[in-house]
């Protein structure tokens, strides 16, 4: 027999909340509620645990996972199909992108962004460990730190402030402020002058996505002018009939 889905829920005004969407997902009989803030927006097929709480301007993607004793900020963006493990903190202006996968005890700073496909890891040896496991410790992110896409990140690694993690990295050791990681495995290195500043808060700080409803004007959204297909129709274009 199928039961009831438990829920409870307290969701800030003008958040919209689109079909699909499970918040405070009673996860366990004990288990509290989930709070979103005002003005964000949970995209279809979201599901987020009790004992979750996210600040003003959150926004989903679509079949994001949040599990329990998670704490969020302001305008923080998690995007299509990432998963959290649950018992994760991020502060404001963290932005997320698609399929990131976050484990328990992780912890991110401010304006912080992860690009696509990145994997944090908490346990080095799991289920190799020959006396019992430790307790998992994911990495500390800390404020303003860039991931590339497609980064590893391995369990227990401290990434300083203002670091720039190039796409596709294998980060092995504890990164200091201010550092440029690259290769496989990551190799920590000055961060030349053109990196060392802090993330665009027009990036970290979106009260709108760009595929946000309430986006005035579409037209703003365009295939690019240099691409084949593009300049021979300005060129038609300017022809004339």
């Amino acid at each position: 027999m199928n039961e009831k889905l438990e829920t409870l829920a307290e969701i800030g005004e003008n958040t919209i909340v689109e079909p699909g969407v499970v918040v405070g997902y009673k996860y366990h009989k004990a288990a509290g509620g989930a709070k979103i803030g005002a003005n964000g927006i949970l995209r279809m097929g979201t599901i987020i645990y009790g004992d979750v709480s996210a600040g003003d301007y959150f926004q989903t993607g679509h079949h994001v996972i949040i599990r329990a004793q998670v704490k969020i900020g302001n305008y923080c963006n998690i995007n299509n199909q990432s998963t959290l493990e649950g018992i994760v903190r991020m502060g404001d202006g963290v932005r997320i992108m698609a399929h990131v996968y976050i484990p328990s005890r992780t912890w991110f700073g401010d304006h912080v962004f992860v690009g696509p496909g990145v994997i944090f890891l908490n346990d080095m040896k799991p289920g190799r460990w020959p006396s019992g496991a430790p307790e998992p410790r994911g990495a500390f992110v800390e404020d303003d730190v860039t991931i590339g896409g497609g980064c590893t990140i391995l369990p227990g690694i401290q990434i300083g402030k203002g670091s720039f993690i190039a796409a596709g990295a294998v980060v092995i050791k504890d990164v200091p402020e201010r550092t440029l990681v690259v290769g496989t495995p990551g190799r920590n290195q000055p961060l030349p002058a053109s990196l060392d500043r802090e993330n665009d808060r027009t990036l970290t700080v979106q009260p709108l996505d760009i595929w946000h409803p309430l986006i005035p004007d579409l037209s703003i959204w365009k295939f690019p002018p240099y691409w084949p297909q593009e300049k021979q129709e300005a060129a038609d274009a300017r022809a004339g009939p």
